[in-house]
């Protein structure tokens, strides 16, 4: 598709939104298929600030073994803009779309955005999951290098037992943390 004719799908876009929120936010965007990382060298072309997030994983062939980074979600990526930036963005090759939630667009909190870059960096076992865990208590880690984030508690069979919703996104990230790292949080605390 050539350029012109993109930039004016991305405007036609934006106009039909209603423009809310005109402070930067976090955004889910949607990413063809196996483009993270180019789409990732784009908007680090075009000066556009987002977030990939990516993991190590070892893959094997039949003639060899190799350790390569994946996103942690495929076919998505965060980028930190304003709704009045939406056609800058969409114009870039590789982006789909905004993901929407509840009639809106997918705004990512910061707290959450936090937590995955702290998993990211201090490299910690973990899982993504489309899987809706059953509700359990809100803790707070108090130990360790995610000291201070909230997560839910599950606790079942699996090695994972703290779960943090990505709502926007219908994801969670499954972690492995000691019960002794967390501190459950009362209903008056969260008032």
């Amino acid at each position: 598709m050539p350029e012109k004719r993109k930039l004016e799908k991305a405007t036609t876009v934006i106009r039909r939104l209603k423009v809310k929120n005109e402070k930067p936010a976090w955004y889910a965007l949607k990413t063809k298929p196996r483009a993270e990382k180019k789409l990732h060298e784009r908007l680090t072309d075009a000066q556009i600030e987002h977030y990939l997030p990516l993991v190590k994983v070892l893959k094997e062939w039949s003639d060899r073994k190799k350790w390569i980074e994946e996103p942690m979600f495929r076919g998505y990526l965060f980028v930190f803009t304003k709704s009045s930036e939406f056609a800058k963005v969409l114009s870039v090759d590789g982006a789909v779309h905004f993901v929407r939630f509840n009639q809106g667009f997918a705004v990512i909190r910061e707290d959450q955005i936090e937590f995955i870059r702290k998993v990211e960096e201090n490299k910690l076992r973990y899982e993504v999951t489309e899987h809706n865990f059953e509700e359990g208590d809100e803790v707070e880690i108090i130990q360790g290098p995610l000291k201070g984030m909230r997560a839910i508690w599950k606790r079942d069979k699996s090695k994972y037992n703290v779960v943090v919703e990505i709502e926007q996104l219908s994801r969670y990230i499954s972690i492995e943390i000691p019960a002794v790292f967390l501190s459950k949080i009362s209903v008056e605390e969260e008032g």
